[in-house]
């Protein structure tokens, strides 16, 4: 039974995971068919109750913390969408985010993500570096209302982050600034490669750099969720008010001329808004002033994930793309068309594995193409890694 969402909750006390571990143990597997990476992989051992089980075998010292033994700690993307078939409302999601902890500080790490925390640290100097080189104009340290795109749309999706600048000018909100800062990135990918502690240090150092500005909105939806639940648990105050760029783009919408032909477009709800973040009907708004809205047969809450999270791409990078894939074949099977989401990682996941019958468009690039508002993405870098 489709379960109702609450709020996520947190389950890192050792109670919370204790029980959730051994209500998941004896399930009956009741979940199993919501767990995209078990059915993508077609291993059984990726299901949410095998995955829970691990974990809470390496909890109570009945298995060993080995490479081999914590394989499937890192089978998940935490979507939350076995939660949704949860008649207890656990969060395997989450408490896989614990284990992947404990695992690191047992040194049983995933070996893709073998020296992770430099590699991080790497990315942040260099995506900071291009934000200022493409868009140093429109950076700055303070201000009434920032954006902040995301790492992966400053590494892979430049465009966007023109397009959504253009798009927030002609709706009248040219005022919105970059936040300037040598951070690229909330933090969740940290999170999710078991490195907790340097989170916590992170987002004490992002919630400074956006300290300056009054409200902020973001375009990573797993980072989004970072900020507004997992800061604050790992005790980080943050005083500015975080939103999604939907939530911007919604309301300034009808400021945009409805071209006279409305084109059809799908929309692809992000797991981490669909679920955790509550950022549903926004995007949709915001699109149905340009174009008629259809809808995936998964949607809303009950949305198919794209492979983006958890780290997947970097553990499981032939089962994360085979998520996507298995996500556009609905729209692949009816002729293809524009697929439309409003989170840069799952832009960039579907994008690379759409078949040619199908184009998949951030939601402020779609917006500025379908309103004509002109945009010039930046040129790339010379070692552009795209």
């Amino acid at each position: 039974m489709l379960r109702a969402m609450s709020e996520p909750r947190e389950p890192f006390s050792a109670g919370a995971v204790a029980r959730q571990l051994d209500y998941c143990t004896f399930c009956p597997k009741m979940c199993r068919h919501a767990c995209p990476v078990s059915t993508a992989s077609g291993r059984e051992t990726y299901i949410p109750q095998a995955k829970m089980d691990r974990a809470n075998q390496l909890r109570l010292g009945r298995s060993r913390w080995t490479t081999e033994a914590t394989d499937p700690l890192w089978a998940c993307t935490g979507c939350r969408h076995c939660t949704m078939y949860c008649d207890h409302g656990n969060e395997p999601g989450l408490v896989l985010l614990s284990a992947r902890a404990a695992a690191v500080a047992h040194g049983a790490p995933h070996p893709a993500l073998a020296g992770y925390s430099e590699r991080f640290r790497a990315r942040e100097q260099r995506l900071s570096a291009q934000l200022q080189a493409g868009f140093g104009e429109h950076l700055a340290s303070e201000g009434e209302l920032g954006l902040w795109p995301g790492c992966d749309a400053i590494d892979k999706g430049s465009a966007d982050v023109a397009a959504t600048l253009a798009l927030l000018a002609r709706v009248g909100l040219d005022h919105v600034k970059l936040v300037e800062a040598p951070q690229a990135c909330a933090g969740y990918p940290l999170l999710a490669a078991g490195h907790r502690d340097l989170f916590r240090w992170h987002a004490g150092r992002v919630a400074t750099a956006l300290r300056g500005f009054r409200r902020v909105a973001i375009g990573c939806s797993a980072c989004l969720y970072a900020i507004r639940a997992q800061y604050a648990a790992e005790g980080v105050s943050l005083r500015t008010e975080v939103v999604a760029i939907a939530d911007l783009l919604a309301p300034a919408a009808g400021n945009l001329a409805c071209p006279l032909v409305r084109k059809s477009v799908y929309y692809h709800d992000p797991c981490y808004h669909a679920r955790y973040n509550g950022v549903v009907e926004a995007p949709r708004r915001a699109l149905a002033q340009l174009a008629e809205v259809r809808e995936l047969a998964w949607n809303r809450s009950d949305t198919e994930c794209c492979g983006g999270g958890g780290l997947l791409p970097k553990t499981m990078p032939m089962v994360a793309d085979q998520m996507s894939k298995r996500r556009l074949a609905e729209v692949h099977a009816q002729g293809g068309g524009m697929v439309v989401t409003s989170c840069a990682t799952c832009a960039f996941m579907l994008a690379r594995n759409a078949p040619p019958s199908v184009e998949v468009a951030n939601l402020a690039t779609a917006m500025a193409k379908l309103s004509e508002t002109p945009f010039t993405p930046p040129a790339p870098p010379p070692d552009d890694e795209a």
